[in-house]
């Protein structure tokens, strides 16, 4: 499994949110992200999302205290725009996976 599988896959659910639940809210998207990570952890494999978690609070270190997620934060960052969040989060794991490559991670 390569490791940028989890963030193909929340680009996927950005672009077409609704493809994926027709009344899609950022809950839908969290819920994907934990699930993912839960079946990577049986399977002992290593969790993804966590680097990107590490990545985004250093960006925002404002958000790691708090008991609101990440997505969350950039829904109320991007004026409860739904559309605008998905578009903002996608561009969030673009920079990462680049990032990452350019680390070599």
């Amino acid at each position: 499994m390569k490791q940028d599988d989890l963030f193909a896959r929340i680009r996927s659910i950005c672009e077409r949110p609704r493809m994926f639940a027709p009344h899609f809210s950022l809950e839908h998207l969290l819920l994907f992200i934990h699930g993912y990570e839960a079946a990577l952890r049986d399977t002992q494999q290593p969790a993804q999302h966590e680097r990107f978690e590490a990545w985004l609070y250093a960006q925002h270190p404002e958000w790691r205290a708090s008991s609101v997620w990440w997505g969350k934060h950039l829904f109320e960052a991007c004026g409860g725009d739904l559309e605008r969040t998905l578009t903002e989060i996608i561009g969030l794991v673009d920079r990462f996976v680049a990032s990452q490559a350019a680390h070599g991670l």
